[in-house]
């Protein structure tokens, strides 16, 4: 029997991405796929930012966007003038677009990086049923017969004879992750409902060339009188088309062509493009459904195996990669005994609900572009209008769209010291860089506890040349940034020296520690092993709201796990004992 840390069920871009990331900490983790080959067509075909700057540890995101197509922003029309804008120039990251990149290569990419990793894929394995106990979880799967049955020449077959057996084998695995899809057998075999809908309309979608005068960075889309038409914008000059079907156009089943999929856009826009060259034309059904749980002992679902939606705003398969990225560091940190199991009950608690926003979204935004009275229609567009004239509005819709919205402020494992907090506001706190009222309202504003951690520039004491943090940040440990402010002190120091020595000897299996100061060259009274960010400019200061004493505990993921103002030693070790295990 073949023993492994993790057996992945799936080869698409959550599996994919979960067996990259369990590769590079340590893990053995197989991926299977009943598949003998990879996908050649996909419908997936947009990354968002926060997806590239999460791919960004791997190493993999600018070799995809190199392959890829920039989109710089969204328009939506009604009655041929547009009624919505939204601009991805402006949004708080160095990805500022949408990458259009098929499914297809961003696997073929994941692949390679897993074969570097030292990983593979099992394709053409089948999960037939699995089994937990205690300790692990035992996977039957079974491979098509390579057998050819003896035939004599001018022979039949005899009668009731036999089929050729199905080899079969059984491999043991410490978890268990369907990432299987839509159709998932690890949710069947979990006997977990699926539940929500199937909507009512059916959609056409092609790959085309489209002769038009229309902007080739931007993706449009069409709110016609008779549906809706979404054009997204990919490399070597083709389009990504996607058109609804009339009610009346439904009961013919037939495959759709070009002819059908022109018709369809000549009938609801104004563009007056001309549809060529198809490489892929095919017939869909949009489903809005969710399992209720993520987990169930040592198995797991990820991606479209716990939820599928709408493919409006292009949210599925980032929403399922961003799924292995939050389970990933977790699995490993509980695997390898550095944190206690219940932190493996926050990828539920945290990624349901992420999944049950984008359900809503996506929903909501496919009812609205769907509506069908006349009346109903007039005050869509009505309201787009309004709201799309609103900056704010505009910002929030490019944010939302690039998934920098993303958080888990109520997640169990995040944290605000409020204690230290509420003493800088009496002006109590013991020592040290005691905050101003107007730096606590500062730091109060900042990203808090369970939202991204901002980026920025600075220099590593020692080296040449500013760095980014999300470059610092390897993702494999806890990151500490202890911010001395701009009134560093001798005192203030030691505290330091203080709270590092803790944490080194008690997690720094699973914690990086730095300080960040405003000055030009490193402190003095640093220890010389510690290693220290410069930060003259401020930048850090500014994105973090540290102009005075405070701390910052990021995770693996790129979220703020826990902070403090100022650095507050026991409510840090006290925190990072609820999840780490101390000394493992």
């Amino acid at each position: 029997m073949k023993n492994v840390d993790v057996l992945i069920v799936g080869a698409g871009p959550t599996g994919l991405t979960l067996a990259c990331d369990l590769r590079r900490r340590g893990l053995d983790a197989l991926v299977i796929d009943d598949n003998a080959a990879p996908n050649d067509t996909s419908r997936a075909l947009g990354v968002h930012a926060r997806t590239l700057e999460l791919l960004e540890s791997f190493g993999i995101a600018d070799e995809l966007v190199a392959r890829g197509k920039a989109v710089t922003g969204v328009t939506i029309w009604a009655g041929g003038e547009p009624v919505v804008r939204a601009d991805f120039d402006e949004i708080d990251s160095r990805f500022k677009h949408v990458l259009v990149l098929s499914q297809v290569e961003i696997e073929a990419k994941l692949t390679a990086k897993l074969c570097e990793l030292g990983g593979s894929i099992d394709r053409g394995a089948k999960l037939v049923s699995f089994r937990q106990d205690g300790t692990g979880v035992t996977a039957t799967i079974e491979r098509a017969s390579t057998e050819v049955p003896t035939v004599i020449e001018g022979e039949a077959p005899a009668e009731g004879a036999p089929a050729p057996a199905v080899p079969t084998e059984e491999i043991r695995a410490a978890w268990l992750v369907g990432a299987d899809g839509a159709h998932s057998i690890v949710r069947k075999q979990l006997e977990l409902p699926f539940e929500g809908e199937t909507y009512e309309e059916e959609y056409v979608l092609g790959d085309v060339k489209i002769a038009w005068d229309m902007r080739d960075d931007r993706i449009h889309t069409f709110l016609g009188e008779n549906g809706l038409v979404a054009c997204f914008p990919m490399a070597e000059g083709r389009h990504r088309v996607i058109a609804s079907l009339p009610a009346e156009a439904r009961a013919n089943k037939s495959a759709p062509t070009l002819d059908d999929l022109q018709t369809l856009f000549a009938l609801n826009t104004t563009a007056n493009g001309r549809l060529t060259d198809p490489t892929w034309i095919a017939r869909f059904r949009i489903h809005c459904r969710q399992v209720a749980r993520y987990r169930d002992d040592r198995v797991f679902l990820a991606g479209d195996a716990a939820h599928i939606h709408s493919p409006l705003g292009g949210q599925g398969m980032n929403t399922g990669i961003q799924d292995a990225l939050n389970l990933g560091w977790k699995l490993a940190l509980v695997h390898r005994g550095h944190a206690r199991g219940l932190l493996l009950d926050t990828y539920q608690e945290e990624r349901h609900g992420v999944g049950r926003s984008v359900l809503r979204n996506t929903d909501a935004a496919t009812r609205i572009a769907n509506v069908k009275s006349a009346a109903a229609k007039s005050m869509r567009n009505e309201m787009g209008r309004f709201l799309g004239s609103l900056e704010l509005f505009q910002q929030r819709v490019a944010k939302e769209a690039a998934e920098l919205s993303v958080s888990y402020e109520r997640s169990s494992i995040v944290r605000e010291d409020k204690t230290s907090l509420l003493n800088a506001r009496l002006g109590s706190a013991a020592g040290g860089d005691t905050p101003t009222i107007g730096s606590v309202r500062e730091f109060a504003a900042a990203p808090a506890a369970g939202q991204r951690a901002p980026d920025g520039r600075a220099t590593i004491a020692g080296q040449g040349g500013t760095r980014r943090i999300y470059e610092v940040l390897d993702g494999k440990k806890h990151a500490l940034f202890l911010f001395d402010g701009r009134s560093s002190t001798p005192e203030g120091y030691e505290r330091f020296k203080r709270i590092l020595s803790e944490v080194r000897a008690k997690f720094g299996h699973s914690v990086d520690a730095w300080v960040v100061t405003p000055q030009r060259a490193r402190p003095e009274d640093l220890l010389t092993d510690v290693p220290v960010l410069l930060d003259p400019d401020g930048e850090l200061e500014k994105r973090y709201a540290a102009s005075t004493e405070c701390l910052y505990v990021i995770r693996p993921d790129g979220y703020i796990g826990y902070r403090s103002q100022p650095a507050d030693r026991e409510s840090l070790l006290e925190y990072l004992g609820t999840t780490l295990r101390k000394g493992a």
